[in-house]
């Protein structure tokens, strides 16, 4: 269960670094970040025994001419901006846990720089043009490639878990990315520590189902992290839309009314979520000014809907655009939205160690009826397994509790796709070019076997994606993330023939060929005078 391949870029003590470029600290000086307490500290202040959450008194004591800068969340995100454009180059989509902490999507960018090695220097040396030392690293999962980033390391599929064995419970706290989010972990790790689970390895050696018992959707979330899995949970039901706020605006130059503007969307998306009882796990902030620039971020907000929170996000984010302080100011703004994505389902917290399961239950199924009541019965919907012979066509939607439901049919389907079955599967599989190692292309005879334009033994080489008409669809689009120009083939299986829906307008005749090549195996199938990409297996 190990999540995707994600890179992670840290740029230590932030607090203490924007302070220093905001110029109210020279790098030579031991700096303290505080409010009621030590935020961040500078190397030369933590020799001197000063440490993150020591009283302002405590660490005056310990170092008497130290420089205390009065906490700003505002300047931290403010100076981050320069940093995101600097990433920008190399990284198409970013995600900010926090200012000083982004992760993004490492495959892609990584096969355009030539390697994870050299991504991680073209980030470091653009970082470093803007006079500030970042680390690098990648890992499957949020919480390994931000470890890794802390270490400048690059850790392989197989060893994740011997990675996140040996750290405390507690590392688990540097992904969080909001103050209500923080609460929830701290008090679930501290409840897991009263336990005698202290250890990273510790929970996650514990069964996943318990730990859901015992300790909801925080503790799955958690559970998920030191597994070395994606952030977010899986869903069992049908996915929810993405919902945005929208506004053009007069030309907004200065940041008092942007925080206003800020204020009243945020509200506007905080009362959306919840009367869809919904909450969203990432923000998106875009915008467009008044030379034509559109700019555009994501916020990690840790499944938090409250009004607070997302202006916080919004405002920081926004007022970075706007510092005219930059070489080169964007303008005005003209345009604003907000995009509240990843979605879950609200009230799914486990409210005491110990709680029954069967009152949450009944909490979310009067829940579904409510929404069912106000939006009708297609408003929520469940997966039903119909069965087939491919992963596009073996499950359909359905109205939840409406329909009698049927279970997958005990007959083998012959023909069918071996399982496991892609992890990706694209509504409109992409056209792609599969070559032979002569140059030719390979087709399938009439004998189902492969066969060749330019010579009698085929052997593919070489498949790429190849757009209609030059046009790029969606699923065009998503499989070039794993598909970058050419790429070698170095193993298949079959081909073998499936005839669907011979009764109906719809029918079909295919020929299916497992590829194994550089990346992610692929399945694709040949149909009329053309191969398809119908699946990738991430």
């Amino acid at each position: 269960m190990l999540g995707t391949l994600r890179g992670a870029l840290w740029v230590p003590d932030w607090p203490v670094a924007a302070a220093i470029a905001s110029s109210l600290a020279s790098p030579e000086d031991l700096v303290a970040v505080c409010d009621t307490r030590v935020r961040a500290a500078s190397p030369g202040a933590r020799k001197r025994g000063v440490r993150a959450g020591d009283t302002r008194r405590k660490a005056l004591s310990l170092v008497p001419d130290l420089v205390v800068i009065a906490r700003d969340d505002d300047r931290d995100e403010r100076v981050f901006g320069a940093v995101l454009d600097a990433i920008d180059d190399h990284v198409a989509s970013t995600i900010i846990v926090r200012p000083g902490l982004v992760t993004f999507g490492a495959s892609a960018p990584a096969r355009m720089a030539g390697g994870l090695d050299e991504l991680a220097q073209a980030l470091i040396s653009s970082v470093a043009s803007q006079s500030e030392e970042s680390q690098v690293g990648f890992g499957s999962g949020l919480l390994t490639s931000v470890l890794a980033a802390r270490a400048g390391a690059n850790v392989p599929p197989e060893e994740t878990a011997s990675f996140l064995e040996p750290f405390p419970l507690d590392a688990v706290m540097s992904v969080v990315g909001t103050e209500t989010a923080r609460k929830e972990w701290e008090s679930t790790i501290a409840t897991l520590k009263a336990l005698g689970v202290a250890m990273i390895g510790q929970f996650a050696a514990l069964d996943h189902a318990q730990v859901a018992s015992r300790f909801g959707l925080t503790g799955t979330v958690l559970w998920r992290l030191c597994q070395g899995a994606d952030h977010v949970v899986p869903h069992t039901t049908a996915p929810a839309s993405d919902i945005a706020i929208r506004r053009h605006v007069e030309a907004i130059s200065n940041e008092e009314q942007a925080v206003f503007l800020a204020k009243q969307m945020s509200d506007e998306l905080a009362e959306k979520l919840a009367e869809r009882m919904q909450v969203c796990g990432q923000l998106m902030v875009s915008a467009r000014f008044s030379n034509g620039m559109e700019k555009s971020r994501t916020w990690s907000v840790d499944g938090v809907n409250r009004a607070r929170d997302m202006t916080d996000r919004v405002r920081w984010q926004i007022s970075g655009w706007l510092d005219h302080r930059q070489e080169q100011p964007l303008g005005e703004l003209i345009y604003l939205e907000l995009v509240a994505t990843d979605l879950s389902p609200a009230g799914t917290q486990q409210t005491s160690l110990w709680g029954d399961r069967r009152k949450g239950q009944e909490q979310a199924q009067r829940s579904v009826l409510r929404v069912q009541g106000m939006l009708g019965d297609s408003a929520v919907q469940s997966v039903r397994f119909t069965g087939g012979r491919s992963p596009d066509s073996a499950t359909e939607f359905e109205n939840w509790q409406l329909s009698k439901g049927s279970e997958e049919p005990a007959k083998p389907w012959v023909g069918a796709i071996p399982r496991p079955w892609p992890s990706i599967v694209f509504p409109e599989p992409p056209r792609v070019a599969l070559l032979c190692q002569c140059g030719g292309n390979v087709y399938v005879g009439s004998e189902i076997e492969l066969a060749c334009t330019g010579c009698e033994g085929p052997e593919p080489a070489s498949l790429s994606l190849v757009a209609d008409q030059g046009k790029r669809t969606p699923s065009y689009s998503h499989a070039s993330c794993y598909y970058t120009g050419r790429v070698r083939v170095w193993n298949y299986a079959g081909p073998w023939n499936v005839s669907g829906r011979w009764w109906a307008k719809d029918a079909y005749r295919r020929a299916y060929l497992q590829v194994g090549v550089e990346g992610p195996a692929a399945l694709i199938y040949r149909s009329g005078a053309s191969w398809f990409l119908e699946g990738i297996y991430s």
